[in-house]
């Protein structure tokens, strides 16, 4: 009698179920077997570097993928597997270049375009970004979700008109739909006679389960009542949506405030000074130049200011330093039940100039040309003694506004995925004084590395405080520093839809339309001292 032998598509499929049902080991073992069965199955490879890549093994996986772009070199889905594979493996110059070929092709797969979009936006290729969601857009010309995507990727690179046009064409049967509402509300400025308030009205008053979708709408509302000068009603209708945004939040404010009391007790001159002195090597570039500060304070004004120098580029708002510096911390085992505040003492245990290292060749694979790169991620403000032990020749640009300006522009902002202490007006105030301690701790103990740029001076007196700021960056003074809204570089931030004006003083003194609704933030403030010296 003759055995029966599965084909090779029935092991694969077999194959598929052990992976969906997590039992990889099982998959591998499989998987091997196919693959000595069937050596010229360009599928089982491809699974093969699956599942290797999914456990780790990273080498395997590159091996396995290569084996099968060659039995089948025309199968792109290979080849978009190889580039996630390479950018997980931190090859990202290598996966860059493979992906900016693979957005060439026209493979009628809108789930290929949307998977290389999100890699792509991942490192702000923002140009090729754009040319994937309108490839997705051509496959599937009537889905709101791509032209928001697509919307939101012009807007990164400039066009508000094209950014307004699609949000506005994605809302066509959508009507209800906050997320699309959320963003074309911030495109431009509303007026009584031009706005889209009632509609607004309506959509906050639908039942709507999700709370983040939910507190758009309500963030959206209050942006366009603020436009029309109709303030009380404006704060309400925040209110409302940080309420409903607050209460969704898994989130430790003690463990925050406390992380940021220990890096400033942590972090001392002295130690600073002993981790210099104990690092074998010291990474002497001074590509970077770090814009940092609480959001909205200015960093995107001070940024595109020092990236229209003809010998710097905008890197945009880079996680790199804070995703390689925790990577670091996990690589020395701590206690799993350790909090944020405990893993600070500890992280001066950390590899500065490995950090250093990693930090730079990520950033040089997206391929700024320029002598010196601006990243302005906010946050990095956090670390900036960190990133001196791994960067000692870099510049740190501190940002500080108003007190009662920055506080009220950062409660006023929707951030959904960061920045968890600006819904409640007290634990605000708390956030803010703290971190202002910080600020200052690192300006002392940082000297010539840091410099506090305050917002009112670059409104006020541009040209003045431009060029200290070039001075201290090291560079020589270009008039072209003082036409940054016609810098035509990228930039994804909250204040995209603005960074191409001229300066303009219109939202210094903001939070006085709002005194009274303020009360709490300001009795916080003030008892913690940090409204002296500040007109109020």
């Amino acid at each position: 009698m003759q055995q029966y032998l599965p084909s090779a598509n029935q092991l694969i499929q077999k194959v598929h179920f052990l992976i969906n049902s997590n039992q990889l080991g099982e998959a591998w073992d499989l998987c091997l077997q196919l693959i000595k069965m069937f050596p010229k199955f360009a599928d089982a490879w491809m699974t093969k570097s699956f599942i290797a890549d999914k456990v780790g093994r990273y080498d395997e996986a590159l091996v396995a993928i290569n084996k099968a772009i060659r039995l089948e070199p025309g199968q792109l889905r290979f080849k978009l597997h190889k580039v996630l594979l390479l950018e997980r493996m931190g090859e990202l110059k290598k996966s860059l270049r493979l992906s900016v070929e693979l957005k060439e092709n026209n493979i009628k797969d809108k789930r290929f375009f949307m998977t290389l979009a999100s890699f792509f936006n991942r490192h702000q290729k923002y140009k090729e970004l754009e040319a994937c969601y309108r490839k997705a857009l051509e496959l599937d010309p009537n889905n709101p979700e791509i032209m928001l995507a697509l919307a939101n990727a012009v807007l990164f690179i400039g066009d508000l008109d094209e950014a307004n046009h699609l949000a506005t064409k994605a809302l066509r049967g959508n009507e209800f739909d906050c997320e699309v509402h959320f963003f074309r509300s911030s495109l431009k400025k509303m007026s009584q006679s031009r706005n889209n308030i009632e509609e607004l009205k309506a959509l906050t008053n639908k039942t709507i389960q999700d709370p983040v979708t939910k507190a758009k709408g309500f963030y959206a509302l209050a942006k366009e009542l603020e436009d029309c000068e109709s303030y009380e009603e404006s704060f309400k209708a925040r209110e409302r949506g940080a309420e409903i945004f607050r209460k969704s939040l898994k989130y430790d404010f003690r463990d925050d405030i406390d992380s940021l009391i220990a890096l400033r007790e942590t972090y001392s001159e002295e130690v600073i000074k002993a981790l210099s002195k104990s690092q074998k090597q010291s990474n002497e570039s001074k590509e970077a130049i770090f814009v940092v500060g609480l959001p909205r304070t200015g960093t995107t004004l001070l940024e595109r200011i020092v990236s229209s120098h003809g010998k710097v580029s905008s890197a945009g708002e880079l996680p790199h330093f804070i995703r390689f510096m925790s990577a670091g911390v996990e690589k020395l085992k701590l206690n799993p039940d350790f909090s944020r505040s405990e893993m600070v003492p500890e992280s001066t245990h950390l590899d500065f100039h490995e950090l250093g290292e990693k930090y730079l060749t990520t950033c040089r694979a997206v391929g700024h040309k320029t002598k010196c790169f601006v990243d302005k991620f906010p946050h990095n403000a956090v670390y900036a003694g960190l990133i001196h032990l791994a960067l000692p020749q870099s510049k740190i640009l501190i940002l500080e506004r108003h007190p009662l300006d920055v506080c009220y522009s950062v409660y006023k902002q929707l951030f959904t995925d960061i920045y968890q202490f600006s819904y409640d007006l007290e634990e605000l105030a708390e956030y803010y004084y703290q971190h202002q301690l910080l600020m200052s701790h690192w300006e002392k103990v940082l000297p010539g590395v840091v410099k506090t740029v305050r917002y009112e001076d670059l409104v006020n007196n541009l040209e003045v405080t431009a060029r200290s700021v070039i001075e201290f960056c090291g560079l020589d003074w270009e008039e072209s520093c003082l036409d940054f809204h016609e810098n035509k570089q990228p930039t994804a931030t909250a204040s995209a839809s603005q960074v191409r004006q001229k300066v303009y003083s219109s939202s210094i003194g903001m939070w006085k339309n709002y005194r009274n609704e303020l009360q709490p933030l300001i009795s916080k403030l003030e008892a913690y001292g940090s409204l002296e010296g500040w007109e109020y």
